[in-house]
């Protein structure tokens, strides 16, 4: 499953690399940009919120490999003659088959685990997702260098193909799922409160690192064409972040782990605000990277233990929902913040979220197992 994360991840992140290097075929400009990346993040939504649907009548595994085949599918066809309506399509659509197959993942990776040892399962299932960073980014960076910036969406579509071929083998049909109803699932206790902090979590920090990409690039801090160092170095903290720390959360507490990475979280964001160079902008993006992958596991493992096993399939499905749903009106906010503002303002609106995200978590959702 972490395997599944990493390749279903890498649409998300490589968008932000080849930004700078598609601007010009694609007539970019930054509120261009921003709806790009809203585009992908609506059609994972609503492919997330369809699973229970698929899942009840298909099966989970089923679903996970037809989102598999439909994603590598799409991903092909970003390699048409770049223009800007056709791009925009394959993005909502590519984020559609990403919706359905991460939502199952996370429900497979879900029960991999009993609760007790959930933070550090999810911890590793994220993991996979944030490698995307440090292998797919540099790696769109090259491509782009090279006058081929496209060429990454075929490298995705095979990754997708040998998941879909390694969950065939290796991943067993999971019991058949009863009709569950989401607004049932919706209102159990305190399971509103977290996903309204995955919405805003995940929603202001992907989305502002897609945005940085363009934002190092125009004003002068790392050009576009030397930005390799900078994915791999970040990436690999997010993936260390995620990997090492998760099994912290299962000894201090699912909800004290993601409440105490929101505070540094906020004060992250608060401080890159101020606009450091050198030395501290370093630090501090790698010090965000690492703690914000480290917050995402958890989150999910404190989620997934407020229903029933059942259950867990529509929890995923809402969850699925609500963080690309996240990504979308953060994106959308971005896109309407005064342009004398830059990016800057970005990433105050950041901490905003961030701030009520955790205020989210501390009023309205307590740990239990279900």
């Amino acid at each position: 499953m972490a395997t599944v994360a990493f390749v279903l991840n890498l649409n998300t992140n490589v968008l932000g690399a080849v930004l700078p290097f598609a601007r010009g075929d694609l007539a970019l400009d930054g509120t261009g940009e921003r709806y790009l990346i809203g585009a992908g993040a609506l059609g994972a939504a609503i492919g997330a919120l369809a699973l229970n649907v698929l899942v009840r009548r298909l099966g989970q595994r089923a679903v996970l490999l037809g989102g598999l085949i439909g994603f590598a599918v799409l991903s092909v066809g970003h390699v048409l003659p770049p223009t800007w309506w056709p791009f925009l399509l394959l993005r909502f659509g590519s984020g559609l088959a990403v919706g359905v197959a991460y939502a199952a993942a996370s429900g497979f990776a879900a029960e991999v685990a009993p609760y007790a040892r959930r933070g550090r399962a999810m911890g590793m299932f994220t993991a996979g997702m944030f490698l995307a960073i440090p292998i797919g980014m540099p790696l769109a960076v090259l491509l782009g260098k090279a006058g081929h910036w496209q060429w990454i969406f075929l490298v995705q579509a095979a990754l997708a193909v040998l998941g879909a071929l390694w969950v065939r083998r290796v991943v067993p049909e999971a019991a058949a799922v009863p009709r569950v109803h989401l607004f049932g699932v919706l209102f159990e206790p305190g399971v509103l409160a977290t996903l309204l902090a995955t919405m805003l979590h995940v929603g202001s920090f992907f989305t502002t690192v897609q945005l940085a990409t363009s934002w190092l690039d125009s004003s002068g801090i790392v050009a576009k064409d030397d930005q390799l160092l900078v994915w791999v170095g970040l990436g690999v903290a997010s993936v260390l972040g995620s990997a090492l720390l998760g099994r912290l959360s299962d000894r201090v507490g699912k909800r004290n782990f993601v409440l105490m990475t929101s505070a540094a979280l906020v004060l992250c964001f608060g401080l890159l605000a101020q606009e450091p160079r050198g030395l501290e902008l370093l630090l501090l993006g790698t010090l965000l990277a690492a703690t914000a992958a480290a917050r995402t596991g958890p989150l999910q493992a404190l989620l997934s233990g407020l229903v029933a096993k059942a259950r867990v399939p529509a929890l995923m499905g809402l969850r699925g929902f609500s963080m690309q749903l996240g990504v979308v009106l953060f994106a959308g906010a971005a896109a309407q913040l005064p342009a004398d503002g830059g990016f800057r303002a970005v990433l105050l609106l950041a901490a905003v979220c961030q701030l009520l995200s955790y205020v989210v978590i501390r009023t309205g959702a307590r740990e239990r197992a279900a």
